[in-house]
């Protein structure tokens, strides 16, 4: 189908893949100015034998389930997390769902058997994606099919986005019911289907039944695939015996193993049930009390006070009150001091002192003590944080950033192969861009590298990107820049030092 042009409107570039619904492309919408990418389901039912016709009953079927799919899509892609849904039509009895492209890694890049994630990882995974589940719920609609495969961590945010939802599987299988087009199909992914949805009777809490699969996945390197050995189950009371095999709290465990009981009816109804728990494990209930008070910044600083602590405090005697008030008076003061240039002149306030950022495998790097760091949940077996460079003023349109990327190579490659291979068509497919054949060198603590520099258009504004990397045992150690075109000069200086700094264990 590459190059075809489908309702005179989307032209096929690539095959994206073969999933259980059909093939998916990704396409270019040619009718939007500057031809932006998304991606095209084509759901095709197939015949009973080679050569043999569609029943009517069956094609009508087939038509009923894809716009009853669709108007579910185009009701979802409103939230954030769920691919929008761009068009659907019929030609030539095949279907087509145009949809949104997300530009990520799905999280069978992050959870692969062998290893394991820690706790913290866990529940923010659950938390980032019972919430886009819970809305789901919210509309009455099960997924029924999630799994890593299924869930994308998307690159501009790090957020979890849901895809492809089960009911699009229907038409296919109609395929094999040329006789009964009633049927409550099966579908769904042994290991993470339970045993309700596989007798073809799914509930909200299937849906929880397999993201707490994933979560166990996630935490003890085990692959739920039954055809692989599958999870482990008590031979007494047959629910997944799993927590010898991970470093978990007894809260957490217990949630999980609420979250993937054998029994639907003893399981958390819905997402939002398990979400409510998840939320739960960090947020202790202690009323508090937030104060304001001016920062160093020309904001406010927001404090919050215990309510108990505070009523103990208006029960202190009269000359106690007294002090303490005379103690708030200072450090006000004090506050509002330092905001004063010749203030913060003198006692060198504004010096920044570089900080030492260390992962556990052993990277280290140094960045200003004045940007932020976000951490994301490691793509690909490796780990990736982002570095923010703190915004000129509040009219400044982009943030620039480093981002520390480190992959663990599921095959042994050179740096060069790395860039042919992975980096150059990633970015070119992503962005629609034509890169150099044979980046430059540099070095990357004293290793040899390379580096690449190419500019983008984000959200309407120019950026400049420079990526480099190098590779040692199988592992892919990466810093890109990006920042406004203009800025891009007068950056160099702080990548230089940042690119310096680098150590690779």
């Amino acid at each position: 189908m590459q190059g075809q042009l489908l309702k005179g409107r989307y032209q096929i570039l690539q095959p994206l893949g073969q999933g259980g619904f059909g093939q998916t492309y990704l396409a270019a919408d040619t009718q939007r100015p500057n031809h932006p990418q998304c991606v095209v389901k084509h759901l095709q039912v197939q015949p009973p034998s080679p050569g043999a016709t569609i029943s009517p009953a069956v094609l009508a079927k087939a038509q009923q389930l894809f716009a009853q799919e669709a108007e579910i899509l185009e009701k979802l892609g409103k939230h954030d997390q769920i691919p929008q849904l761009l068009a659907y039509f019929e030609e030539n009895q095949e279907f087509y769902l145009v949809q949104e492209l997300i530009t990520g890694n799905t999280l069978s890049q992050e959870i692969i058997p062998g290893q394991k994630l820690s706790e913290t990882q866990v529940i923010s995974l659950l938390k980032d994606t019972l919430a886009v589940l819970a809305f789901v719920h919210q509309e009455n609609v099960i997924h029924r099919d999630i799994k890593p495969a299924n869930l994308i961590r998307r690159q501009a945010d790090g957020k979890i986005v849901l895809i492809d939802f089960g009911a699009v599987k229907e038409i296919r299988s109609l395929s094999t019911h040329q006789q009964t087009t009633s049927l409550t199909v099966a579908i769904g992914t042994p290991g993470y289907m339970p045993n309700e949805q596989a007798g073809g009777k799914p509930q909200l809490n299937s849906d929880v039944y397999a993201l707490g699969i994933i979560a166990i996945q996630a935490l003890t390197g085990l692959n739920p695939d039954p055809r692989v050995g599958g999870l482990p189950q008590d031979s007494n009371t047959g629910e997944i015996s799993w927590q010898n095999h991970a470093t978990v709290s007894d809260d957490l465990a217990h949630i999980i193993d609420t979250m993937v009981r054998q029994d639907y009816r003893q399981r958390y109804t819905n997402a939002a049930k398990a979400l409510k728990a998840i939320i739960g494990l960090s947020q202790p209930n202690v009323p508090t009390t937030a104060v304001s008070l001016p920062a160093a910044s020309g904001t406010n600083a927001t404090v919050k006070v215990n309510q108990s602590t505070l009523m103990s405090i208006l029960q202190w005697p009269r000359d106690h009150k007294i002090g303490c008030a005379t103690l708030i008076v200072t450090i006000v003061g004090i506050i509002v001091a330092v905001r004063v240039p010749e203030v913060r002149n003198f006692f060198h306030l504004d010096d920044i002192k570089d900080v030492t950022y260390t992962t556990e495998k052993g990277i280290i790097l140094q960045y200003p003590g004045n940007w932020e760091v976000q951490e994301i949940n490691p793509p690909v077996g490796g780990d990736r944080a982002v570095f923010q460079f703190p915004k000129q003023d509040s009219s400044d349109p982009y943030q620039e950033n480093i981002t520390l990327t480190i992959i663990d190579l599921p095959q042994p490659l050179s740096k060069e192969q790395y860039y042919e291979q992975w980096l150059r068509p990633q970015l070119e497919s992503e962005y629609n861009i034509k890169l150099v054949n044979t980046p430059n060198s540099t070095t990357l603590d004293n290793r040899d590298a390379n580096t690449v520099i190419y500019t983008i258009k984000e959200g309407g504004i120019e950026l400049k990107r420079q990526a480099f990397w190098t590779v040692k045992n199988g592992t892919v150690y990466q810093l890109t820049y990006s920042g406004e075109v203009a800025n891009f000069p007068t950056d160099q200086q702080v990548m230089k030092k940042v690119q310096d700094s680098f150590k690779i264990p």
